[in-house]
């Protein structure tokens, strides 16, 4: 554990069907110029507050989905700010149930003719296609006008704050990626984040306990792995006398908890939220590569041989967090996958006994990497045909992509659940922190702080917040350094020169994947769940042709032809 501290340390010193409105012929995502440009825009505008003229009241109605966590949208500290700063009477028309159910229920109040709240915030369950066919339809505004106009002052300047010399690459991807490539129209306001500890698609654990009781180093390769799971199975680590270890595990297809996919990457690139892969500008699938098969047949040995669990398969979050945090000091579990916020009980002391373990070397050519979440691009914010002041609906949006708005909507209100740093202390991420929280829960618990949505242009990587790395024995300060370094480990890794993120569909082309997709991935998870536990033989050369050929009957060469269409479009090829 001294030795691992000692690390740690170093790591953080280095570093009604009739439409409404009418559609737009083009968007360009206004102030597309240089990184100078994002700001001084051809516009008037320049982001004054208030929004309205003295005197003048003016309302928006804001449709919203209840997060649960909310006690009061008007009694707020969020709402109350937000109306101080714009002079805006904010309204709002909440809709129960999950982000599908609200849909669901625009849906009907589109067909009944009912009218619609001003804003729709954050409407998640109204996909980006959906949504662009709402606005062909005339539902949803074309906001192109208002984006060519330079009234996205906000948005630009933050750009320019969070992203610096960057910043005009990564507006273009936004704004870009959210045009409907068919008729030109932007029928989303866009906004997103930057979460970097969030970003590996897996976080696998080791305990270090138990490599120290029996004397072995972290494994970086395929057949470490396999000697360290061994001696975890039978050389009783824990130290109880019992044979009740369980040398690896976590939960198949499940965000950041996906041990099969940490080992299949190994092998082969995969990335199971985007699916293809990508060599000189050609997309590939690597389900049915050779790589694909010798991981699929080193896991099943794995399996076979009681080294990796089969509850990986069936086993729940709480499940698997009962086999992490363990009682009176007893431990079961070696290898584990898991997000240190999710599957580390507060206080509990598995976070002193679990270490980050490394992505594992290349066992092939063509793997060694932990896949990476791209910055998270939203769409699924609208102004409605119902509003009757688009143009200030537009600038109060935009306000709301304002840093100032950001770290309200984030972290709660300042001076009393935040502050700024003095900027001496150093961050959560390696550097120099700019916040200081006070309340850092605010975010994930109940109350009347914020709406418990981050509508922004929001970057953690810079706003790092302060953390106190002297002591090593508090929990909270353990866990934050040993999320820096898992986000360490998967960039040490590296990515694939070329890899496929989020890209423009037309809405036709958004309907027919749609229709090719779903089945596919189905039978690409549960071939691989039959190949791992053996139902299927990955190392039996009828089993595996018998997957192939019916992997490509489902479609893969469609899906493959119009997700490349997509790809050349998104990026200029």
């Amino acid at each position: 554990m001294k030795k691992w501290i000692a690390m740690l340390l170093c790591v953080v010193m280095l570093f009604a069907l009739a439409a409404c409105g009418e559609t737009g012929e083009t968007a360009n995502g206004g102030g597309m110029g240089s990184v100078n440009d994002l700001i001084a825009a051809d516009s008037d505008y320049h982001g004054e507050l208030p929004l309205v003229a003295e005197g003048e009241q003016k309302t928006l109605t804001i449709g919203i989905v209840n997060a649960g966590k909310v006690t009061d949208y008007n009694d707020n500290a969020y709402t109350a700010w937000l109306e101080e700063q714009t002079g805006i009477d904010l309204e709002f028309v909440q809709f129960a149930g999950t982000t599908k159910d609200a849909a669901t229920q625009i849906s009907l109040m589109m067909a009944a003719g009912e009218k619609l709240p001003d804003i729709l915030w954050a409407f998640g369950g109204i996909n980006k296609a959906t949504g662009e066919q709402y606005g062909i339809d005339g539902y949803f505004l074309d906001l192109t006008e208002y984006f060519d106009a330079g009234y996205n002052y906000y948005q630009r300047e933050s750009f320019v704050t969070l992203f610096g010399d960057n910043a005009n690459t990564v507006y273009h991807k936004l704004m870009d990626r959210g045009v409907e490539p068919t008729t030109g129209g932007l029928y989303d306001f866009p906004f997103m984040e930057e979460v970097p500890l969030d970003t590996p698609r897996y976080h696998s654990w080791i305990n270090q306990n138990w490599l120290d009781a029996l004397g072995l180093e972290q494994p970086k390769t395929i057949d470490e792995l396999y000697d360290v799971l061994v001696a975890f199975r039978d050389q009783d680590p824990n130290g109880n006398g019992k044979k009740d270890e369980i040398p690896m595990t976590g939960r198949a297809d499940a965000t950041y908890q996906d041990i099969v996919n940490y080992v299949i990457n190994a092998f082969v690139y995969c990335d199971n939220s985007y699916y293809f892969n990508v060599t000189d500008g050609k997309l590939w699938l690597p389900y049915d590569t050779e790589e694909y098969r010798q991981a699929l047949t080193f896991v099943n040995k794995l399996v076979k041989e009681g080294l990796l669990s089969p509850l990986v398969w069936t086993q729940s979050s709480p499940e698997q967090r009962a086999l992490i945090n363990g009682t009176d000091g007893t431990y079961t579990a070696g290898i584990v996958c898991g997000h240190a916020d999710v599957d580390f009980e507060f206080g509990n002391d598995s976070i002193f006994q679990y270490v980050p373990l490394h992505p594992l070397a290349d066992a092939t050519g063509r793997g060694g990497y932990c896949p990476l979440a791209d910055y998270t691009l939203k769409y699924t914010t609208r102004i409605t045909c119902d509003c009757e002041e688009p143009e200030l609906a537009f600038k109060f949006l935009d306000f709301c992509m304002s840093q100032d708005s950001y770290l309200r909507q984030r972290w709660g209100e300042f001076g009393v659940d935040w502050d700024y740093s003095d900027g001496t202390k150093p961050g959560n991420l390696g550097g120099t922190a700019k916040l200081k929280l006070i309340h850092p829960t605010v975010f994930t618990e109940q109350n009347n702080k914020c709406w418990h949505t981050s509508m922004s242009i929001a970057s953690e990587k810079y706003y790092e917040y302060e953390v106190d790395y002297s002591d090593l024995t508090d929990w909270d300060t353990n866990r934050a350094m040993k999320l820096l370094k898992n986000y360490q480990n998967a960039l040490d890794a590296g990515q694939p020169e070329e890899v496929f993120t989020t890209v423009n569909y037309t809405v036709e082309e958004s309907e027919q994947r749609d229709e090719i997709r779903p089945d596919i991935i189905e039978y690409i998870k549960t071939s691989r769940t039959q190949f791992c536990n053996g139902i299927l033989d990955p190392a039996n050369d009828s089993d595996w042709e018998t997957y192939v050929n019916n992997l490509h009957g489902l479609g893969t060469e469609q899906w493959t032809a119009l997700e490349q269409s997509a790809y050349d479009r998104s990026i200029g090829k």
